[in-house]
């Protein structure tokens, strides 16, 4: 039972303590130093970020390349593209047919191609095959044997 006394004792007097020093504190909260216009506050001046500038140094070369490669699409030097074989035989056949091909069909380029031991006459450049589709209704009906193929 003693040491119940004791434990309790001690108890009350560390409460007691606790007590009193919250009360200091709370005398020491109306002091000058935790006051906000204080001198222990340091003023902050906030300056927004400028605007960023971009500076892009192109190669003039690039528009070169750009320009070329569009003409080489129009020209269809790639191979994702349709054409109209128009013939397939002799140069002096292939040549008559070449004009009248540009004659009848000026909306599209016409060319020659050798292949050994013959030449072809080759009409258009198609991205899709639709669009080949729809151009071949017209030249079958000045060339009925032409027709379409993907130059590889």
């Amino acid at each position: 039972m003693r040491m119940l006394n004791i434990k309790s004792n001690i108890f009350l007097l560390s409460f007691y303590l606790l007590g009193t020093l919250s009360l200091i504190a709370q005398d020491n909260s109306n002091s000058p130093i935790n006051e906000p216009n204080s001198n222990n506050f340091v003023p902050i001046t906030y300056n927004p970020q400028p605007e960023a500038i971009v500076t892009i140094n192109e190669d003039p070369r690039i528009k070169i390349l750009l320009n070329l490669k569009a003409k080489m699409e129009k020209e269809g030097d790639f191979s994702d593209r349709y054409k109209i074989q128009l013939y397939y035989g002799n140069l002096n056949k292939a040549n008559e047919i070449m004009e009248t091909s540009k004659q009848e069909f000026p909306q599209w380029d016409s060319s020659i191609k050798w292949e050994t031991p013959n030449f072809k006459v080759w009409l258009g450049n198609y991205r899709t095959r639709l669009d080949a589709d729809r151009a071949l209704k017209e030249v079958h009906e000045k060339f009925p044997n032409a027709f379409i193929f993907k130059p590889e």
